[in-house]
This record gives structure tokens, sequence and C-alpha cells, in this order.
């Protein structure tokens, strides 16, 4: 795949990178950069990583999310979790909710309204029992990076 990537384009950059403690490992466009914050659900403050790499107007982004001991105990918290993270993603670009949602690990696309205007967000979301991660390429749809969006999101391994 480096052979590939290499050849993309002089604006991409290509460099491995290990997120989340080596539990994701993914091709980042040009160097990424890492933002922490703390999300609550359901009683419980869940740890958000996200990092991500600009190229022009195009945003990649890896998030990643340990899970709490509680969570990790509950196969049905967990994917309480992880369906609300996924109908976030729908939710805050105001796009209606397929039904049903794409299973953990499918590339999806959205369309939808971002505070700049029109958006497209790519997105694949896995879910283990120990941790959730997203793969998110946005941009907006005239612009939107598509064959290297799917080369991001092939290319991110996530650790079972």
């Amino acid at each position: 795949m480096s052979i590939f990537l290499a050849a993309c384009s002089p604006d991409y950059n290509w460099r491995q990178v290990s997120v989340g403690d080596g539990v994701v490992t993914a091709f980042f466009p040009d160097k990424p950069r890492t933002q922490e914050r703390t999300l609550p659900f359901s009683g419980h403050d869940i740890a958000f990583s996200l990092t991500s790499a600009t190229v022009g107007d195009a945003l990649f982004t890896v998030a990643h999310a340990p899970l709490p001991d509680a969570l990790r105990a509950s196969q049905a918290d967990r994917l309480e979790f992880a369906t609300a993270v996924l109908r976030s993603l729908y939710r805050n670009l105001g796009a209606q909710e397929p039904e049903p949602l794409p299973a953990f690990g499918q590339a999806f696309v959205i369309e939808g309204q971002g505070p700049q205007g029109p958006v497209r967000l790519q997105a694949r979301v896995w879910l283990t029992d120990r941790t959730l991660v997203e793969g998110l390429v946005t941009a907006a749809p005239d612009a939107f990076p598509a064959a290297q969006a799917d080369e991001f999101l092939q290319g991110l391994s996530v650790a079972q």
C-alpha cells in the first residue's frame, strides 16, 4: 500500500502512525495532531482522543475511546454506546439516520450540513471489547478527496 500512497499527490505526505497506544495503526496524509476531550455517556466519563491531519480543506481523523471497565463488562452497554456515537455522526450533520445503521467496520458516507455549509463525511466505526474507534474524513462535497479517503479508511488497522 505504501507505494500507492506515495504516488497519490504531492500534497499528500503519507506516514504510518500508531494511535491510542497501538490500538490503531493509520496512514495519515500529513503530520497529525492529537486532541483529547471527555464526553459523558450514561454516567460514565469517556476519554476521546482525536488524531487528525488536514490536507487542503479535508480533515482526516482517527478517534479513539478506551472504554471504562463498567462498559467493558457489558456487551449491551458497549453496543448502546457505539450505536449512540454512530447516530451522533448523522445528527451532528443534520442528516437522516438510515435504518438499519451501517454495520461496525463498514464504510459509509453522510451528506449533511456543517457550520461552513454542505459537508461530506466518509467514515468507519469499530467496536471491540475494550475500545471504540472511528475513522473519519470530512470536506465540502465539491472538494472531497474520494480516492484518498478510501485509502485512509482502508489503511486503518484496529487491534482486536
